[in-house]
């Protein structure tokens, strides 16, 4: 299916598969490579990198989204147990929704809490995910308490 236009450019399509997802016939097959690995040059002798300042370890992309830490791991266990007490997930043990809003709030106070101790130690995509975190909940929480 190679077309020429007018500019003297040669147009191949090198898809394998037609729009309705079947193996088209004409389809170029790719030849099987092995991929060898470079030989190993030896390594020089390294100095030991300098420790990052603090805020240094404060300098990522502000747009980048945080990626998935442990420690935005751990916030996101910490929140799912406050979406289940608001309501808004199925309690995964007995499949409904109910709202206790009392342990929303205990949930989210240790949230508040652990934001504030871990003030200035996290990246700033983590400062933000956190941030949006708490701001949803506690949104919700006002929500569904009125």
């Amino acid at each position: 299916m190679a077309e020429e236009n007018q500019s003297g450019f040669k147009v191949t399509d090198r898809r394998l598969f037609n729009a309705d997802g079947t193996m088209r016939e004409d389809a170029p097959i790719p030849e099987p490579t092995s991929i060898a690995a470079p030989p190993l040059a030896p390594a020089p002798a390294a100095t030991p990198a300098p420790e990052p300042e603090h805020s240094q370890m404060l300098e990522d992309d502000p747009n980048e989204m945080p990626e998935q830490t442990m420690f935005t791991e751990f916030l996101m266990n910490i929140a799912s147990s406050a979406f289940v007490y608001l309501g808004l997930v199925e309690h995964p043990a007995t499949g409904r929704r109910q709202v206790d809003l009392m342990a929303a709030k205990e949930t989210i106070d240790v949230l508040v809490m652990l934001h504030e101790k871990t003030n200035g130690n996290l990246t700033r995509g983590e400062a933000r995910f956190y941030e949006d975190l708490l701001a949803d909940l506690q949104t919700q929480f006002v929500s569904i308490r009125k």
